[in-house]
């Protein structure tokens, strides 16, 4: 793969391999252009694996007037709905409405409390089901009490005033970006993690080839393209910098921190929860996701953008507002783990605060040949990359064709036609629990996964007891999906070390085992990369037992 980099003159050459970059990377690939993507760690590392894994219109948005941007999200939602099917599925939202709510999702102007207050709170929801138009997944509905009591019973009912149901959508984000990279490998793009770029040669006031290294082994070489795409989120400013002396555009971070909670403990298995209103002027979700729970998400300022962690302050600011809305009385000791990123918003005037800024994208073509696109929203993705290569083409003189709207990806094609040949060998294997997370992450190339178990049963095996993922999932990670690191796959391919309280250290051996296997590390690397995935751990957990007993502990 690095050889064909060095050797071939692309079309575009991608900087960035989360899901803006990948989403570029496949629209590209599907009209015809010779793409190239570089990423300098590894796929959705960044902000990408670190969302609370929606896909929606932002309901909160509608408050500040959003509506362009709710309704592009909205009917983007809906096309993700039908390319993406099971890795993007349809999820009931509960938004309860207190007394004591003084500006439930942020509005601006709140009728008192009593029935003007719910029927001016409707309105907006009507409005967010109207703007999805024929691509709404359910009408939004009020919910009684037994009803609610029966979807979320640990809810608080003391000063409820009323409670609505709504309908947008959740997904495995890492998985998602994974997808979307595949299907542009299936189109013919070429892609490669771990490769930096760290400068440009121009000719001609042109930039004609970046300059990347291989941050495995730390060779360099050049990648020859006509078009460069920035698509580094966070890093934005620094590749604009790089390719042209000075950045163009301001990108503020705003660190998004999100808990990992057992189901059990907060009672969120049916529907997500909206906590309508927090000290900031913003809301929160409780989201049930893969067999645990995701509390989130925080709005604050910035720290060093390489290492984004969950402090004391975000903790605690996330558990005494669940604890406001649910009657569980909740601890740090609940709390099985913790993740942070950044999300890369643009300021465009004189907002003061990360929660005042537009979640909308910009788009900036320099003379020089680079094309930045920056910010927006995971539910976005495809929407941007249109744009950008709908640029890309008018720059390379070509007739401009929108190709993705309709363009399943790859596993997602007559994919319920395959489930029942996928349940009956994971029968045969009896790992049929896995079947739902299998058809989540992979699709009809779920069969590819459990063909593997088939040909050797211990790796039919789980990666921890207990959850869905399987060693297979290690094999076919190396051979398919370009992990060459222990944290690629607990991180990212699967979501052991979030889900799991000891963070798949428990399952360390048995997964460095099989990468060096399929690797080819030699016993010095493969200590080298189970050390690392350790201080990862503690890096992210403070602990190796579950961060709910470090943080207990402070």
């Amino acid at each position: 793969m690095l050889d064909q980099l060095r050797r071939s003159v692309f079309d575009v050459l991608i900087i960035g391999g989360g899901i803006t970059g990948a989403g570029v990377a496949l629209d590209a690939a599907a009209r015809g252009l010779r793409v190239a993507l570089v990423e300098r760690r590894d796929f959705a590392s960044g902000t990408s694996c670190s969302s609370t894994k929606l896909v929606h219109g932002g309901i909160r948005y509608l408050p500040q007037l959003g509506i362009g941007l709710v309704r592009e999200a909205l009917v983007e939602r809906g096309l993700l709905l039908r390319n993406a099917p099971r890795l993007v599925e349809p999820l009931l939202f509960v938004l309860p409405i207190y007394r004591f709510n003084r500006r439930p999702l942020g509005l601006r102007y709140v009728p008192p409390a009593g029935p003007l207050r719910l029927g001016y709170l409707e309105l907006g929801l009507l409005a967010y089901d109207l703007l999805a138009g024929r691509r709404n997944i359910e009408r939004h509905r009020r919910l009684n009490l037994v009803v609610v009591q029966d979807i979320v019973p640990a809810l608080r009912t003391d000063g409820l005033l009323g409670t609505f149901g709504y309908f947008d959508a959740r997904t495995n984000d890492a998985r998602l970006v994974m997808n979307v990279l595949a299907s542009a490998r299936r189109h013919g793009a070429t892609i490669c993690n771990y490769c930096a770029v760290i400068g440009f040669e121009r000719s001609g006031g042109q930039l004609r080839a970046a300059q990347v290294r291989d941050e495995l082994t730390g060779e360099e070489f050049t990648i020859q393209a006509r078009i460069f795409v920035n698509a580094t989120g966070i890093w934005g400013e620094e590749i604009e910098r790089l390719a042209l002396g000075a950045s163009t555009v301001h990108i503020v971070p705003s660190k998004e921190v999100h808990l990992v909670l057992p189901q059990e403990r907060i009672g969120v298995t049916q529907a997500a929860v909206v906590i309508p209103e927090t000290s900031d002027g913003r809301l929160l979700f409780v989201i049930p996701y893969e067999g645990r729970a995701i509390l989130g998400t925080t709005d604050t300022g910035a720290g060093p953008l390489d290492d984004p962690r969950a402090d004391d302050t975000d903790v605690d600011f996330l558990l005494d507002h669940a604890n406001q809305y649910f009657d569980v009385g909740l601890s740090r000791a609940d709390v099985i783990s913790a993740y942070a990123g950044y999300r890369p918003l643009i300021r465009r005037g004189v907002a003061e605060v990360t929660a005042q800024l537009s979640r909308s994208h910009e788009l900036i073509e320099h003379e020089s040949g680079l094309i930045s696109i920056l910010g927006g929203k995971l539910t976005t993705y495809r929407r941007m990359a249109e744009e950008t290569v709908a640029r890309i083409q008018r720059r390379l003189g070509q007739p401009v064709r929108h190709v993705t709207a309709r363009l399943p990806l790859v596993g997602r094609e007559r994919l319920e036609e395959a489930v029942p040949e996928i349940v009956s060998l994971a029968q045969q294997l009896s790992v049929e629990e896995s079947v739902p997370w299998l058809l989540r992450a992979y699709g009809t190339d779920a069969r590819s996964v459990l063909e593997l178990a088939a040909e050797d049963e211990r790796l039919a095996s789980p990666i921890v007891p207990g959850l869905p993922y399987l060693l297979a999932e290690v094999v076919y990670a190396c051979r398919n999906e370009l992990a060459l690191r222990i944290g690629d796959v607990l991180e990212r391919r699967t979501w052991v070390l979030f889900a799991d309280r000891q963070h798949g250290l428990g399952a360390l051996s048995a997964v460095g085992e099989l990468m060096a296997r399929e690797l080819g590390w030699k016993p010095d690397e493969l200590a080298c990369q189970m050390d690392t995935y350790r201080q990862r751990v503690l890096a992210l957990c403070a602990s190796e037992q579950g961060i709910g007993a470090s943080l207990a502990a402070t």
